[in-house]
């Protein structure tokens, strides 16, 4: 199978996406980070599903874009709830939810790509 530009970005963007939030898991055991345990382990579920995103992307399976929804949900998630996790000022919240939100809209818009690069080129 041929991969797209397209999916190859896709790729590559989710699989530095697992990498960078993996890379927070491995900072506290180091004593580099003082992240709540909470915080640490949505780090390390976002980097699970950006790594099977990533996979999913590469091999364009069919459940690939619903591994980048579920990055994008759970990425959103934390972000939605790093306020109170990490007692932020209330000014500092509405830029959260703005992330959030902009989490949500590029993984729909990633997921459909994939679902359409998926569709022309299935797996054999």
């Amino acid at each position: 199978m041929r991969r797209t530009p397209g999916q190859i970005a896709v790729t590559v963007i989710y699989a530095l996406l697992a990498l960078n939030a993996w890379a927070q898991v491995i900072l506290v055991p180091l004593g580099r980070s003082g992240d709540p345990p909470l915080l640490t382990t949505l780090q390390f579920l976002i980097g699970a599903a950006a790594a099977v995103a990533a996979w999913g992307s590469w091999s364009a399976t069919k459940w690939a874009p619903t591994a980048i929804v579920i990055h994008g949900l759970t990425t959103a998630g934390m972000l939605a709830g790093l306020g109170p996790m990490l007692d932020l000022p209330g000014d500092a919240r509405p830029g959260l939810w703005i992330g959030a939100g902009a989490v949500i809209l590029w993984s729909l818009v990633f997921a459909w790509y994939l679902r359409r690069v998926v569709r022309r080129h299935p797996v054999s």
